[in-house]
C-alpha cells in the first residue's frame, strides 16, 4: 500500500514537470525604478506672447544742445537752445514690428530757449527764458547697422513766462532725427524741429544730441 502511494506521488510530479513553460505560474516581475508609472505627457505649446502698447524695454533718452531761429513776429535773433527726447516704441501700432528696423513710437519733449525781444527799453520784461512741451508719435525709418533716421510730428504747448507781448498756448511741432549708431546703446544725432505757435510764429530748434538706449 505504501508503495503504491509513492508510486503515485512520483508520476504526479513528473506529470508537473512536462507541462510547457507557458502554463507555468510566473512569478511577478518587480518594476524598474527607472520606468515611469505614467506615460509622459506631450509639451504644451508656448502661450503667445500679448504686445504691450508701449514697448519701454526699448527707451531712448536723447538730451541736446544747439541754437534757435524765430520767426519775425518773436523779434529777437537767434538764441542757444536745449531738449530732452524720450522714445519708446508702440507695437500694437507697428504691424510688422522690429525694433531695429520700422516701427512706429510715441516720444514726448522738453525744449527751452532764450528770448531777447528787441522792443522799446521802455517795455519790462523784455527777455526770459521760452520751454515747449511736445508729445506725439514718430516713425523709424531706418535704425539698422549704422545709421539712424527718424520722423515725428505731434502737439506742443508753449509757455513763455512774463516775456513781453508773448502769449503762452498750444501749437504743433514737426521734426526729424538723423545720426549715426556709435555702439550698441549709444547714437550721435542731428534733429531738427519746427515749433508752431499761433499768429503765424515759428520757432526752429536745431540740436545735436546723444541718443541713449536703456
Amino acid at each position: 500500500m505504501t508503495l503504491l502511494l509513492w508510486c503515485s506521488l512520483l508520476a504526479a510530479t513528473q506529470s508537473a514537470a512536462s507541462l510547457p513553460r507557458e502554463m507555468r505560474l510566473e512569478e511577478a516581475r518587480p518594476q524598474d525604478p527607472a520606468q515611469e508609472k505614467y506615460p509622459p505627457q506631450e509639451p504644451q505649446p508656448p502661450a503667445a506672447k500679448s504686445r504691450p502698447f508701449v514697448d519701454l524695454d526699448w527707451l531712448e533718452l536723447t538730451p541736446g544742445v544747439g541754437f534757435a531761429v524765430f520767426s519775425s513776429k518773436y523779434r529777437t535773433d537767434p538764441a542757444p537752445g536745449g531738449a530732452l527726447f524720450a522714445h519708446a516704441p508702440m507695437p500694437w501700432c507697428s504691424p510688422s514690428y522690429d525694433p531695429g528696423g520700422e516701427y512706429v513710437g510715441l516720444f514726448a519733449e522738453v525744449a527751452f530757449t532764450t528770448i531777447d525781444r528787441d522792443l522799446s527799453s521802455s517795455v519790462d520784461h523784455r527777455s526770459g527764458v521760452a520751454s515747449f512741451y511736445s508729445l506725439g508719435v514718430d516713425y523709424s525709418l531706418l535704425r539698422e547697422g549704422t545709421w539712424i533716421l527718424v520722423a515725428r510730428g505731434g502737439l506742443l504747448y508753449a509757455y513763455y513766462g512774463d516775456i513781453a507781448d508773448l502769449k503762452s498756448g498750444v501749437g504743433f511741432t514737426l521734426g526729424a532725427s538723423a545720426g549715426i549708431q556709435i555702439s550698441g546703446k549709444l547714437g550721435l544725432t542731428y534733429t531738427p524741429t519746427f515749433y508752431f505757435g499761433t499768429s503765424g510764429s515759428l520757432v526752429l530748434l536745431n540740436t545735436l544730441g546723444l541718443t541713449i538706449q536703456f
